[in-house]
């Protein structure tokens, strides 16, 4: 992949591809990042959206939902490791 700023690219089968992050202000769509494309270039547009992160009491709601289900779990030391380490490696993901 070849840096652009924030944004970054790669090229495959003659079609280039550009990934930036941006946010919605009103019907546009502002983008980070300038892509440096030319004026009048056909593009072809895939938007995914990122949901807004929980709040703390949101978290710690949930957190109470799962204790309040008395599961049987032996180590909850490990699950909370498991679950804080799943919750980082889907923030990475993304």
């Amino acid at each position: 992949m070849k840096p652009l700023g924030q944004a970054y690219g790669y090229t495959s089968n003659m079609t280039q591809t550009l990934v930036c992050r941006g946010q919605v202000v009103g019907k546009a769509i502002i983008l980070e990042s300038e892509l440096g494309l030319p004026e009048g270039m056909s593009v072809e547009v895939e938007i995914r959206f990122q949901p807004p992160a929980k709040s703390l009491a949101q978290r710690q709601q949930a957190l109470q939902r799962l204790f309040s289900m008395n599961l049987p779990v032996a180590d909850w030391e490990q699950m909370e490791q498991e679950t804080i380490l799943g919750a980082v490696e889907h923030e990475t993901a993304q």
